[in-house]
This record gives C-alpha cells, sequence and structure tokens, in this order.
C-alpha cells in the first residue's frame, strides 16, 4: 500500500471525528443554551395602533393626508361634505330662538354652558380613553412613572373642568328660571342645538396625536358610514418588542433579564433591551360555547411548540426610522451570570448580525 493511501484514510477519520465533535458540541450547545440563552427570531417591533373611523355618515369632501405620512397633533386628515350638518345647526338654532321668546332672557348664557360642560365631557372621554392605554402600558415598564403620573394630572384636571363646567350650567338654569313645560322645551331645544353642533365638528377629522397615517385607501366622493374604518394611526412614541418564545424556553425567563436583539431593517446593529412580562396564557379552544371540545390533531410524530409572548422594553436609543409596527427582530435573552453561554449567545447575535446584510 502507498504512502498516499495510508494517509488517506487516516485524514478522513480525523475530519469525522470534527465533524461529530462539532456536531455534538452543537448540540449540547443547543439543548443547554435553549433554556440559559433562549433565542427565538419569532418577534416583531410593536406600537400602538388605532383605525381613525369616522363618527358621522356623509361623502368624504377632502382628503388632507394620503397614506403613509407623518402627521402631528390636530393636524386635518380629512373632512366630510358639512352642509347638512350645517342646515341641522341652522334649524336647531331656530327652534331655540323660538323656545327662548317663550321663556325671557339668559337663554344665550344657558346655551353657552351647555356647550362648554358638553365640551368638558367630551374632552374627559378622550382623556380617559387615552390614560387607559398609558396606564396599561405603565403597569408593564414600557412607559415611565413620570409619563404616568402626568396622565394623572391631565385626568385630574379634565374632570375639574366637567365639575367647573356643571357649576356654570347649574348657575346659567337658576338664571333662566323654571317656569315648568316652557323651560323644559328650552332644554330640549338645547340638546338639539348641541348635537348638532357636535356632529358638525364631527365632519372634520383630525390626528390623535403625533404618528404616521398608515393606511389611506379613500377617495373624495366616497361615502362613509358612522364607525366605518378610514385610516390607520400609528404611534411613533411608544415602541417595544413582542417576542415568541417556545414553552420550554421559559424555564428560566424572567422580567428584568437582559436581552439582544437584531432588527431587519438594521443590518449590522445589536440593540439592548429588558424583558417586562412574560405571557400567561394563549388561545387554543375553538369550540363554541355549548359544544363538546374537539381534540387537536398533530400532524407529525412531533406535536408543534406552543409559544408564548414576551414583552421586551427597548433600552438603546434607536432611530425611529428604524422602528415600524410589524418589523421582525431576532432576540436571544441572558438569563443569568452563564458565563460560558452568554459568551456563545453574543457571539450568536454578532453573526446574526451580520447576516441580516443578505436576507
Amino acid at each position: 500500500m502507498s504512502e498516499t493511501q495510508k494517509k488517506s484514510p487516516d485524514f478522513t477519520q480525523k475530519l469525522t471525528r470534527i465533524i461529530l465533535v462539532l456536531a455534538t458540541l452543537y448540540f449540547l450547545w443547543y439543548i443547554i443554551g435553549d433554556r440559559l440563552t433562549p433565542i427565538t427570531k419569532e418577534a416583531r417591533v410593536r406600537s400602538f395602533v388605532v383605525p381613525i373611523v369616522s363618527q358621522v355618515p356623509g361623502k368624504i369632501a377632502k382628503i388632507h393626508v394620503a397614506g403613509d405620512k407623518a402627521v402631528e397633533k390636530g393636524d386635518l386628515l380629512f373632512e366630510i361634505e358639512e352642509s347638512d350638518y350645517l342646515f341641522a345647526v341652522e334649524k336647531a338654532q331656530a327652534e331655540l330662538d323660538l323656545a327662548g321668546q317663550n321663556v325671557g332672557a339668559d337663554v344665550a348664557s344657558v346655551a353657552v354652558a351647555k356647550a362648554n360642560l358638553e365640551k368638558a365631557k367630551a374632552d374627559l372621554i378622550a382623556k380617559e380613553a387615552n390614560a387607559s392605554r398609558i396606564f396599561e402600558v405603565e403597569a408593564k415598564g414600557v412607559v415611565s412613572k413620570a409619563r404616568g403620573d402626568q396622565t394623572r394630572s391631565a385626568l385630574a384636571a379634565a374632570q375639574q373642568n366637567v365639575l367647573n363646567a356643571q357649576a356654570s350650567y347649574e348657575k346659567a338654569q337658576q338664571l333662566l328660571g323654571k317656569t315648568g313645560k316652557v323651560n323644559a322645551k328650552i332644554q330640549n331645544a338645547l340638546a338639539t342645538l348641541s348635537d348638532s353642533k357636535l356632529d358638525l365638528a364631527r365632519t372634520k377629522i383630525s390626528a390623535p396625536k403625533s404618528g404616521v397615517i398608515s393606511y389611506a385607501k379613500i377617495n373624495v366622493g366616497q361615502y362613509v358610514s358612522v364607525g366605518s374604518k378610514i385610516m390607520t394611526f400609528i404611534d411613533t412614541d411608544y415602541f417595544w418588542i413582542e417576542a415568541s418564545y417556545r414553552e420550554n424556553n421559559l424555564g428560566n425567563i424572567k422580567p428584568g433579564n437582559p436581552v439582544d436583539f437584531v432588527l431587519d431593517s438594521a443590518p449590522g446593529q445589536i440593540f439592548n433591551g429588558t424583558i417586562v412580562s412574560i405571557g400567561y396564557g394563549v388561545s387554543f379552544d375553538k369550540s363554541a360555547p355549548g359544544e363538546l371540545p374537539t381534540p387537536e390533531k398533530s400532524t407529525g410524530w412531533m406535536r408543534e411548540a406552543q409559544r408564548f409572548t414576551v414583552i421586551i422594553k427597548l433600552e438603546t436609543d434607536i432611530a425611529k426610522q428604524l422602528l415600524r409596527e410589524g418589523g421582525q427582530a431576532d432576540v436571544i435573552t441572558y438569563t443569568g451570570d452563564n458565563t460560558l453561554f452568554n459568551a456563545l449567545g453574543k457571539i450568536w447575535i454578532w453573526l446574526t448580525s451580520k447576516l441580516t446584510y443578505i436576507y
């Protein structure tokens, strides 16, 4: 046997052993790392998404903002034809004037007080709706406590405004005097006028706060009904990551764990975050009330792993143009001071950040 033939089997055996050793090490890293430094590619950037709907029916008269455009709070988005609503206001005003002739003076002051009260109540409802969203994410640690305190202060001020407006309205009623059935007619006329003015105001739809209008598939002349979705508003002030981890990854994950993540929108960059909360349930029962449950069937010899949502707060100051609702991310969580596996995890996330250049 020649010298070359003798060396060839030795090289093949050594290569085989090396491959087996590497495969074994990778398998051990996968098994142990899955518990100590769990990894997921099922993660997305999230923000508040608010559907912009019409509160009054009618044809669209003007469109001020198209899709995928940044807006500021109060920017006019679109308008609904207002002619019918102007007529309703004029009619309600005429009815109020007619009722006022029957009861005397101070009708105007009552109208103003009533309008101020309705405005204060509408402002309170809007602030309560916004506060509920802020308090929800504050409880998860996504929003700072200072932001929550600011929201509570604004809510308290709105509640006080309602009380002040209510007191002014009651005072105006007393000045007007009670005249039985005639006074009831005025109250009815005031309510009609207030409703008609509110409907008129609702023909102009504005941005609720600073953000992006991402979907606006409408055109002038299109008829919209109450509650129909016209545009989609995305809040660009608050972002977080929702990572979907397999159930067997969750054993060591706890709130406060640091994470590294890579955004598909930012190849080569690694960002930091912190675990805020871990989901405690998923929806799986598709049976209707009153029906017997239908067992799930596995499609292969191994059942599909159940996944749970983990909420991650962004610790790195990331440019807004890199953050988009639904953007994909790769995430690794460090569950403790595991020097070796944390180092291997750092290598993995670094390699992943470079691979994002090609996919």
